[in-house]
């Protein structure tokens, strides 16, 4: 941990780094205990990290019986990992407009004119840093 807190990172830095990533590392919980991590397209929208993908996947299944995940991007300087608890979003939980820009959003992100980022992960700790050294890690707890 940083030895001043002039050195703890932003949240504004977390942000940024979700943002910008094309794909996310999801590790969930197998049923015999094993991490199962698999890459994902995602989106960084209102402080939760949305993502999708068929729900007969291992992941799904494993996040249907378990919803503790890890997140992060694969970025290895640039260092933010989210843990939290996932979930699917209902269908009554936006708005017609809120799903038309999650959805807008994310086709962009991907150049694809189909997918909506149904599951969502909302965070209950991030640790981050930036940089190969270790001086600016910063955790937030939610």
């Amino acid at each position: 941990m940083p030895e001043t807190e002039a050195a703890l990172l932003d949240w504004s830095f977390v942000s940024a780094q979700l943002e910008n990533a094309t794909h996310y590392w999801l590790t969930t919980i197998a049923t015999d205990g094993r991490p199962h991590s698999v890459p994902v397209w995602g989106l960084w929208y209102g402080n939760r990290l949305h993502f999708e993908g068929r729900p007969q996947a291992a992941w799904a299944r494993n996040l249907l019986r378990d919803p503790r995940v890890t997140a992060h991007p694969p970025e290895p300087e640039q260092v933010v990992m989210l843990e939290g608890r996932a979930r699917v979003i209902q269908d009554d939980e936006l708005t017609g407009q809120e799903w038309a820009e999650l959805d807008g959003r994310f086709q962009t992100k991907y150049r694809t004119g189909t997918g909506s980022p149904y599951w969502c992960i909302e965070p209950t700790k991030v640790i981050a840093w930036d940089g190969g050294l270790l001086d600016t890690m910063t955790r937030w707890i939610f």
